[in-house]
This record gives C-alpha cells, sequence and structure tokens, in this order.
C-alpha cells in the first residue's frame, strides 16, 4: 500500500513539473496566409466631451485635439462620429449627462421653422479642427434621436415606456433632416460623411422620456428607416459617397438578430454594419460571418466598462476588449465611446473644462501601445492564441500586440515560419502600470521564431521590420444541385426540360460571402439559388465566386441547359469584349478572364482572381467601335452606373464609389456579355 501511495505521489509531482513546463513558454503562430480585414483606423465619438471642449480657446482646443490625432506623440486617431442632435422641447431640462454636454442643440428646432445652421457651434468647431489636423479622416454622422417635435412623447430621451418614440408617418421627414444636414456639412463645412447612422442602441428598451441624454427606441422597422434615409441621400446627390450605416446595438447579439432580418432593399443602402461590444462577445464570430457573408464593412463603433465586473485594471481590461473585436469580429475600426468622460473608467483623458487643461489616464498610453503600431491600411492577420493580435502595414512592417494581465510574467515564442522574408530584429514598446509608454531593450530574432517575456500587467508591442510572404489557400467548391426536388447531386452541368426548377447550393455552407453572375443579368449574393419554371432564355452558365474568411477566393462554373426548341442554347462566346487597361494598383500580374476559360490552365483560385481589377479613380476599358452598354452593379445587385457608349478608349467612374466589390457588366449589339469583378481602393 505505501509502494503504490508513493508511485501516485511521484506522478502527481511529475505531471505538475509536466505542466509546469508546459505553460512556461507559449507557442503563437503568426500566419500571414490568414489574412482579415484591411483596418481603416481609431476613432471616438464627439458627442459629449467635444461640446464642452469645443467651448475652450482656439489654443487650447487645439492643443487638446492634437493628443487625439497625432500619430507619434498623441493617439493617432483617424475616425470620428460626429453626433447630430435632435434637439429637445423647450422648457426640458433634463439632459445632464456628460457634465451637460448630453444637451447635444438640434439643426431644426421646430417643424414649421427653418434649420439652424449656427447651431452646435462647439461640436462642430471640434469636428472642422479634427477635419484639418487629420490626413484623411473618416467621419461618421449617428443620431440618438430625431428632433423633439418627431416623436411620439416630444422628448428626445424617449417614450414613456422603453419603445419605439419616432411617429410613424415620420420617417421620411426624419431622413429629410439627417441628410440635409450631411449635404450641409459638405457644401458649407468641408466635412463629407461616408456615413449615417440613424440609431443608437435601438433595441435596448432604455430609452425613455426625461432622461439624461437624448436616445429613441428604434426596435421595429428599421429596414424602412434605412430606405427612406438611403433614398434621401440619394436624392440629394449624397448616395453612394455617402451611404447608411446601422444599427449600433448595445449588444453583438442584437446586432446580429436584426443584420439577419434587414430587407435587400435596406441593405443596398447599407455598406456598413456598426454594433456596440458592451455585452453578448460571444457573438463576434457570428456577426462577422453574417456581415462578411452580405459583404459589409464591420465597425465597432462604440464600447466602454459598461459590463466591467471584477478589480483588473481597467486599462488592461479594455485591452483585452480591443483585442476580441479586432481579432475575433473583424472590426475594421475601433471607436471609443468619450474619450473625455466625466467618470474615471470611462475617459483616456481626462479634462477639467474650467482650466482649459488635460492630462492622461492610464488608457492613453495602453491605447496608443495599439493606435501608433497598428495604423490605418494595415492588415490584420492570424495569431492563434488569446491575448495577441498581428498586423501587417502598408510599410511592410509586421506589429504584434501582446496583452498579459495575469500573476505573473509569461513568456512566448512566435512562430514566424510562415513568412518568407522577416526582419532579424523587434522593436519594442511596453505600456505598464500605473501609467506608461516606453521602448525597452530590441529583441534578436532566432531566424523566424521570436521569444520574448511579457511583465504582469502589460501590454507590449512588437515591430518587424521586412515581413513578406504569406500564400492565399482558397476553399474547395463542392457543387451541389437539386433538379425538381428530386434530392441534391454533384454536378456541374445541368441538363433539364422546359418548366422545370432547380436549386444550386455548393458548399462551403457558412464562414464565406458568395456572389453569383449568370445569363439575362442574373446577379446574387446568396449560397443557394433557385430558379424557377425555367426556360431557354435562362440556359447558360451561372458562375459562383466564393471569398472565404481569410480573403481567398474561388469560383466555379455551372452550365444549365433547358431543352426549350425556342429558345436553343448556345455556347457562350470566350473572348473578352472589355480589356482592363487601368493604372490602378492590381498586384500581380492576371491572366484575362478569357484566356482562363479557353486554355484551362490556370486555377480556380488565378481564373478567379484574373477577373477581378483594383482601380480607384475610374476603370479604362477599350472597346470594340461599336454602340454597348456599360452596367455598373454592387455586391446586391443594385446599379449604380450606367451608361450607353460608341465603344473606343472610355472610362468608367469610380471616384465616388465606397471602398469594395461591384461588378462590371458590357454588353454589346449583339446581345454578348462579358462581365468583370472591380475592386475599388479607397
Amino acid at each position: 500500500m505505501k509502494s503504490f501511495v508513493k508511485s501516485a505521489f511521484l506522478s502527481s509531482i511529475l505531471a505538475a513539473g509536466f505542466l509546469s513546463t508546459a505553460e512556461a513558454q507559449t507557442k503563437v503562430v503568426v500566419d500571414p496566409a490568414k489574412k482579415y480585414q484591411t483596418f481603416e483606423g481609431w476613432g471616438t465619438s464627439l458627442c459629449w466631451w467635444a461640446e464642452l471642449v469645443g467651448a475652450w480657446d482656439e489654443a487650447n482646443r487645439n492643443k487638446f485635439l492634437g493628443a487625439i490625432a497625432d500619430p507619434d506623440t498623441g493617439l493617432g486617431y483617424n475616425v470620428f462620429r460626429y453626433n447630430i442632435g435632435g434637439g429637445d422641447q423647450p422648457g426640458h431640462n433634463h439632459l445632464t449627462k456628460g457634465d451637460g454636454g448630453g444637451k447635444v442643440p438640434g439643426y431644426k428646432p421646430t417643424e414649421k421653422g427653418d434649420f439652424d445652421w449656427t447651431a452646435d457651434p462647439t461640436q462642430r468647431a471640434v469636428a472642422t479642427t479634427l477635419n484639418k489636423l487629420v490626413k484623411e479622416p473618416i467621419f461618421e454622422a449617428f443620431s440618438n434621436s430625431p428632433p423633439w417635435w418627431m416623436t411620439k412623447s416630444g422628448c428626445v430621451s424617449g417614450s414613456s415606456d422603453g419603445s419605439d418614440n419616432l411617429k410613424s408617418d415620420y420617417f421620411d421627414d426624419f431622413a429629410d433632416y439627417l441628410s440635409e444636414v450631411a449635404l450641409h456639412f459638405k457644401t458649407e463645412w468641408g466635412i463629407t460623411f461616408r456615413t449615417v447612422e440613424p440609431f443608437n442602441e435601438p433595441s435596448a428598451g432604455w430609452w425613455k422620456s426625461n432622461g439624461g441624454q437624448e436616445g429613441c427606441g428604434f426596435k421595429n422597422n428599421q429596414s424602412a428607416m434605412i430606405v427612406e434615409l438611403g433614398k434621401a441621400l440619394k436624392k440629394k446627390g449624397l448616395f453612394p459617397e455617402t451611404s447608411v450605416s446601422a444599427a449600433d446595438e448595445t449588444s453583438i447579439k442584437q446586432a446580429f438578430e436584426q443584420l439577419g432580418g434587414y430587407t435587400a432593399e435596406a441593405l443596398s443602402y447599407m455598406f456598413q454594419v456598426n454594433t456596440h461590444s458592451y455585452s453578448d462577445g460571444n457573438y463576434r464570430s457570428q456577426f462577422y460571418n453574417r456581415a462578411f457573408g452580405l459583404n459589409k464593412r464591420v465597425w465597432q463603433s462604440e464600447t466602454g466598462p459598461l459590463s466591467k465586473s471584477g478589480d483588473e485594471n481597467i486599462a488592461l481590461w479594455m485591452a483585452d476588449r480591443i483585442i476580441q473585436d479586432i481579432h475575433d469580429m473583424h472590426a475594421e475600426a475601433w471607436v471609443d465611446w468619450q474619450i473625455a468622460d466625466p467618470a474615471e473608467n470611462w475617459r483616456t483623458i481626462y479634462a477639467d473644462h474650467k482650466k482649459q487643461t488635460f492630462s492622461y489616464m492610464p488608457r492613453f498610453y495602453m491605447h496608443a501601445a495599439f493606435s501608433r503600431y497598428i495604423r490605418p491600411g494595415s492588415r490584420i492577420i492570424d495569431t492563434d492564441k488569446p491575448n495577441t493580435l498581428a498586423a501587417i502595414r502598408p510599410d511592410k512592417a509586421l506589429v504584434i500586440v501582446v496583452r498579459n494581465s495575469g500573476e505573473g510574467d509569461k513568456k512566448y515564442e512566435f512562430d514566424l515560419s510562415g513568412f518568407d522574408k522577416i526582419g532579424s530584429t523587434a522593436k519594442v514598446v511596453r505600456f505598464e502600470l500605473p501609467g506608461s509608454l516606453k521602448p525597452v531593450e530590441d529583441i534578436a530574432l532566432s531566424g523566424k521564431t521570436l521569444s520574448m517575456t511579457a511583465k504582469n500587467n502589460t501590454v507590449t508591442t512588437m515591430v518587424i521590420e521586412g515581413a513578406e510572404g504569406g500564400v492565399c489557400v482558397p476553399s474547395d467548391i463542392i457543387p451541389y444541385v437539386n433538379i425538381d426536388e428530386a434530392g441534391w447531386d454533384e454536378m456541374t452541368e445541368v441538363n433539364v426540360k422546359k418548366g422545370s426548377s432547380i436549386v444550386i447550393g455548393p458548399h462551403p455552407w457558412e464562414g464565406g460571402r458568395w456572389v453569383w453572375t449568370g445569363p439575362a443579368n442574373f446577379t446574387s449574393t446568396s449560397r443557394e439559388i433557385n430558379l424557377k419554371k425555367m426556360d431557354g432564355t435562362m440556359s447558360g452558365i451561372y458562375t459562383a465566386n466564393y471569398t472565404n474568411a481569410v480573403g481567398c477566393e474561388s469560383s466555379i462554373d455551372f452550365k444549365v441547359i433547358v431543352d426549350d426548341p425556342e429558345h436553343p442554347y448556345v455556347e457562350p462566346v470566350k473572348d473578352t469584349v472589355a480589356k482592363d487597361t487601368s493604372k490602378g494598383d492590381t498586384g500581380d500580374s492576371q491572366k484575362n478572364p478569357a484566356d482562363c476559360a479557353e486554355d484551362g490552365n490556370g486555377s480556380a483560385a488565378e481564373c478567379a482572381d484574373s477577373s477581378r481589377t483594383a482601380v480607384s479613380a475610374a476603370v479604362a476599358l477599350e472597346l470594340p467601335l461599336q454602340q454597348v452598354d456599360v452596367t455598373l452593379y454592387d455586391m446586391q445587385g443594385v446599379v449604380v452606373y450606367s451608361a450607353r457608349m460608341n465603344g473606343g478608349d472610355v472610362k468608367v467612374p469610380t471616384r465616388n464609389l465606397a471602398r469594395g466589390r461591384y461588378i462590371l457588366q458590357v454588353r454589346n449589339n449583339r446581345g454578348r456579355i462579358v462581365q468583370q469583378r472591380v475592386v475599388v481602393n479607397k
């Protein structure tokens, strides 16, 4: 019996020793082949602190804003959300949040009166100054509530019970209000809002009358409001340069559910989906997958320690929030709530509005450890362990950020073997408590391995020059087809009788984005396409282009032939009508899409990529000297440009289009169609 006890005891000691060794060093694979979002930048809402800082003397105000905007000594923020105030009913004095900054003036104080363009001078002063200080700023306008006279309660803080508060017959009036303010900002004050957001936490249910801040329930009919706003922006010549974003739900779960219910028309006006990351963080991946499948840009548009519990330091707690929002939700922008909130745990900068002075909180240095080094245009790449984030900057520097909020120092080994080339030294800066960001000793790499120790209660940022490589691996597509509900079969050539119906439903099942093109201007962004009561006009090649979660593209063709003597099948012409001659950055040399189809030598990935052209201002085309119809569609099939041309050298303008993918279609005078994907980079 003693012998057994001794053996068990030794086994437990050995096991403990093994675990100790395993935990002593954590291996992290940094994989440049798994490329995710292109990061647009860091930012903050302007309400409510800007209402107060905007009243400071110009010199003091500019010094404060420099701390936000300067990429070397400040935070380097470039994303700013301007709050279009609703403006409360005269006699209401309950908007006291934000040391009084929550009382945001509206631009149309009465229903019958004119717009008051002198309103809100202080927040606007901050916005116009930032527009000058920041290189290529991104501005979004958002609303917390419609003007009081559009609401059911006559109060901009909400309804009596937290329900929807916009009058049912004022959707178009609210759309006109927001779009008119956006138009005035562009034409009179030189600020173009890339997006306008009509909601703020619309499904939360806590916006009630006589509250301390503006708020409006909008749980129902979000699609209708998005459509009205999109139409108003389009009518005033702002769309698509200014599009709609939605819905800034407080919960990622609520954002996920609302996004799944938007109509196709609403989605056609939306280029961006916003969510706050206060709660339901376990929905980050699901929300991203849904947005990615719809080809929508994802923003984390507001967050803070609303759901914080425990005694973890707020700066380190927020660092964890940043990593999860960018790594798991693939947010293309990360936006703080109030950079100068009155509450200590919420603020990054302490502002003394009486003395017009400010000082940095520990959070300032933590944020700078991210924002000074992961700059706009960086590509987020995969790391396989929590508390880590990696990005490749436009200057080909690899940035790795490590957070350690544990009970002791932690050793890491970063595997960089996926890179073709990588520098030999990492420059290192470290945020540590009680609040500082300082350079520390460089770390020499051992081949393609970086070993480091993350001190307890720190955020460590490492920058390695000369990062190149990472091969994108496209997903295999399984071609499932169901003819007349007879069951699913794998096939790419489909022959059916006239009047038949088919469903083409290729896999992968989820986690990517589908774009279809086909005969008779057919387009779709669903994985499954349903073709009912078919005749010969629906015969042809249906092409599915699939982009997986790491941005790798593959495609497959389905040849569909309907036995219809009135419309016999004709093999599609393989030559190309439109040849791209754009001077945009197209990356590596590309095969002509017609060549891919003709010689059969290109891989699926190569042939898919060959039909994509990267442009910024225009697509240059060499067309036959004959009349052609040129149409540009967005990924929802909405026409964003259409013209009849006489051939020769022509240009299709893209300058005013939002960044993203489009389908360019050219139809000649004999009805032949060629389609090409266009990527607008700006």
